[in-house]
């Protein structure tokens, strides 16, 4: 597999790392998001991390800059909230690894997974993030 062929549009979903079995699947729930991925053959990786938004309202953002390689293919992420908009503090490290294909599987799709780490603080007050908190992640990719 080549980097490049992470470039895409995926369903990323981050789940908290809970043990103790849930009722409510929305326990774990951590992000529902679109992931927009560029990869280049050398390796580097652009992209956007999308937050829904409302009809015609524009979505928040975070940029996401970082590198994949490796065999399996790893990849690390950085992501940012864009300056100027209600989430520019937000920063966020991705470690991830595109699962293996089955040649047998039925309607796999490909699907990066690994672990987020909230780096540093954001909000403020009641609604402040403290930085250290982990989830797990998938992201799958979409046809389009």
């Amino acid at each position: 597999m080549q980097a490049t062929d992470i470039t895409g549009t995926y369903t990323y979903r981050s789940f908290l790392d809970r043990p103790e079995p849930v009722d409510d699947f929305n326990n774990l729930r951590f992000a529902q998001l679109e992931l927009r991925l560029t990869a280049t053959a050398a390796g580097q990786v652009s992209g956007l991390l999308v937050f829904p938004a409302s009809a015609g309202e524009e979505p928040l953002t975070m940029e996401m800059v970082g590198q994949a390689d490796g065999t399996p293919l790893t990849i690390t992420l950085t992501g940012k909230g864009v300056p100027g908009t209600p989430i520019e503090d937000f920063h966020y490290e991705y470690d991830g690894v595109v699962l293996r294909h089955w040649p047998t599987g039925v309607g796999q799709r490909m699907t990066l997974a690994g672990t987020v780490l909230r780096a540093e603080d954001h909000g403020s007050g009641a609604n402040l993030a403290k930085a250290g908190q982990t989830a797990s992640f998938l992201a799958v990719k979409r046809d389009t």
